[in-house]
């Protein structure tokens, strides 16, 4: 009944488009094309489509977007061959990261060494892979990310493909999986990157793997002589953080030496890790720090006002709320200004 009235509702909408004279309008088409497309209906989507004067690669994406999110691989793939280009300025996981809803998990790792050819996966651009693997994950479905990822031929997979899966795992806190798959795609011959190992990083963080986090920092600046950036400090000081590691997680926020923006989110980081383990003396040093970069951000107020709180000194809770009031900090957006040194 509920995919009867869904179904209802569209054929009005497409009537009421065409009777509001937008049915040569490509984006209000392209927009009934993903309606349809999203909920299923892929033989209605489809008639849109065919049904369109003018196209564009947003259309394009949306009908290949939309039997991928449903498991139809073969229609997909023949509607990635009939596109008229492939643009390789967007971002090819772009259309296929946006507010999906997968299939659910239906095992992780399928050994069968047939299913990638059955499935058709490795008749895919490895672009497409990778969106899929990515998009899957996004969506929450780690399984189904996964069992792609394995299925696809190794000779096949990229450096793209490998980090994928790895970001899946370290966004689902699953540290010890995301770590394995680095060493097995370091196993392959296959150099990580700056992305790579930020991920992993990031993994081991929400893992509380703190000596496999340092190692890869470690590896990444002198096995592999990547220069670290700022999210690369900001993974390994939450990572410090976390496992309540301050004075060494303040000793590396010191050494940094970004760019102000840059220096104000590894100070905030800290400041969140400070608030997390009740540490009121860095809190305050840490805070100092930021109001020297960056004082109209009315959070740093809020999160130093809830340390002071939690420590018992009110007083200075309210000093802190009203000095975010006086200066209109949570109203404005964040500027580098470093002459307001009131802490």
């Amino acid at each position: 009944m509920r995919k009867y009235e869904e179904n209802r509702c569209g054929s009005q909408l497409q009537s009421l488009s065409t009777k509001a004279g937008f049915d040569s309008n490509v984006h209000v088409q392209t927009a009934l094309v993903n309606m349809y497309a999203d909920s299923r209906y892929l033989i209605e989507a489809n008639k849109v489509f065919d049904g369109m004067p003018d196209r564009n690669m947003v259309t394009w994406n949306v009908l290949l977007t939309g039997f991928l999110k449903w498991d139809e691989i073969a229609a997909a793939r023949a509607i990635f061959d009939a596109m008229p280009e492939k643009n390789r300025r967007v971002h090819p996981c772009e259309p296929l990261s946006r507010g999906l809803t997968f299939v659910s998990d239906d095992g992780c790792g399928r050994k069968d060494p047939a299913h990638g050819e059955k499935s058709g996966l490795n008749m895919l651009d490895v672009r497409v892979v990778n969106c899929l693997i990515d998009a899957y994950s996004r969506s929450g479905s780690i399984g189904s990310a996964w069992r792609i990822f394995e299925e696809v031929n190794d000779e096949r997979k990229n450096l793209v493909s490998w980090t994928s899966v790895i970001s899946a795992f370290a966004m689902h806190g699953m540290a010890g999986e995301a770590s394995d798959c680095y060493k097995k795609m370091e196993s392959k011959g296959v150099v990580p990157n700056s992305i790579t190992f930020l991920s992993v990083m990031s993994g081991c963080s929400h893992g509380r793997l703190v000596a496999e986090g340092l190692e890869y920092y470690r590896k990444m600046v002198v096995d592999y002589g990547i220069m670290p950036e700022i999210k690369h400090y900001g993974a390994l000081i939450d990572m410090l953080g976390r496992a309540g590691r301050l004075e060494e997680a303040e000793k590396i926020a010191l050494g940094v030496t970004m760019d102000e923006t840059g220096n104000v989110v590894v100070w905030r980081t800290l400041l969140g890790a400070c608030s997390f383990h009740g540490d009121v003396e860095m809190g305050e040093r840490v805070t100092r720090r930021i109001m020297e970069i960056d004082w109209r951000y009315g959070g740093d107020y809020v999160l130093m006002s809830n340390i002071f709180s939690a420590a018992g000194r009110f007083g200075d809770s309210e000093r802190v709320r009203k000095m975010m009031d006086a200066r209109n900090a949570s109203k404005l957006a964040g500027i580098t200004l470093s002459t307001c040194r009131d802490f």
